[in-house]
């Protein structure tokens, strides 16, 4: 999976979308039951441009090029939402299943990080030894 996260804020979710100018696939409001039938202790929105396992890093790098491709263009509003919003978080996560017995490498280029960098988000992603 590749999602856009942006959580810990006070406003309404749809704010984000507003600013962004792109739908969310899910959003969670404080207060309201969480996947777990909790309250939610805080606002987020996800966007996910994969939401199957990633399990190679072409299926990684096929997943950043869209989600990028849905970023570029947008860094002023994303500089909108943190003057409006004021996110805690801002971050692309993921994870990658990888065979225990095998070798994955994942990369950024640099017209990629800059992207990333302009729009003030951050990357992670997750590995586990899929056995």
């Amino acid at each position: 999976m590749l999602t856009l996260a942006i959580t810990g804020f006070d406003a309404d979710p749809d704010l984000i979308t507003e600013t962004l100018g792109f739908e969310p696939t899910s959003v969670g409001r404080k207060g309201k039951p969480s996947q777990s039938g909790k309250p939610r202790t805080f606002n987020g929105w996800w966007h996910d441009v994969e939401p199957e396992r990633l399990i190679n890093a072409g299926q990684h790098a096929d997943a950043m090029t869209r989600m990028l491709a849905r970023l570029h263009g947008r860094e002023n509003r994303f500089a909108r939402l943190r003057d409006v919003v004021g996110p805690e978080i801002v971050t692309i996560y993921g994870g990658l299943y990888v065979p225990a017995d095998r070798q994955c490498g994942v990369s950024l280029e640099p017209d990629q990080m800059q992207l990333l960098a302009a729009c003030g988000i951050g990357w992670g992603l997750d590995l586990f030894a899929d056995r």
